[in-house]
């Protein structure tokens, strides 16, 4: 599935007019979409250089869009790329560029919720893989405030929670864990 993603990624790019995917804020931000997904599936692919040209490429078009938006709903600008050099960061096990990422990682309200609450779980995995445990709690619960149903569905959260359960001793880690579903 991911070569098959990123096989898309690379025909759409090669078959849009050369100038095009700068033409608007529009095609910025879905030029920039497609090769924020195409860089997550090269992660997937375990192809760093592949990641990285993505990666490039998609800090191109939100540098010159020069800010976030929402244009045609991609939630695309410099915060989305920073969420994603931060999933990539996770994608390939770098755990200390994860932990170095995550508190520059800062979604704001100008995000759909779907994209904050997917920012901050990346955030809480990142430092619960750092071993900071009480930072990749608070960020959990902020993730599971922001949009339950979300977090709830991401076995990612499911699994952040158990582990967190064990390390501590928290109260309110037993709660989120019990709350996200953690122990079904």
């Amino acid at each position: 599935m991911a070569a098959e993603a990123v096989d898309v990624t690379l025909r759409t790019a090669d078959d849009l007019p050369g100038d095009w995917w700068d033409s608007s804020p529009e095609a910025l931000s879905l030029y920039g979409t497609l090769f924020l997904n195409g860089a997550i599936a090269g992660a997937r692919l375990r192809d760093r250089p592949l990641a990285a040209d993505m990666m490039a490429r998609a800090t191109r078009a939100a540098d010159r869009l020069g800010g976030d938006a929402n244009e045609m709903w991609t939630a695309f600008g410099p915060t989305n790329v920073e969420i994603h050099r931060l999933a990539l960061a996770i994608e390939f096990e770098d755990v200390q560029l994860a932990a170095d990422i995550a508190p520059g990682v800062r979604p704001t309200r100008d995000l759909p919720v779907e994209r904050r609450a997917r920012a901050r779980l990346d955030v809480a995995r990142a430092y619960g893989e750092a071993g900071r445990t009480d930072d990749a709690a608070d960020h959990l619960k902020r993730a599971f405030r922001t949009a339950p149903e979300q977090i709830r569905a991401h076995e990612s959260a499911r699994d952040l929670a158990r582990r967190l359960h064990k390390r501590t001793g928290r109260r309110d880690v037993r709660e989120l864990a019990l709350d996200i579903g953690a122990f079904e």
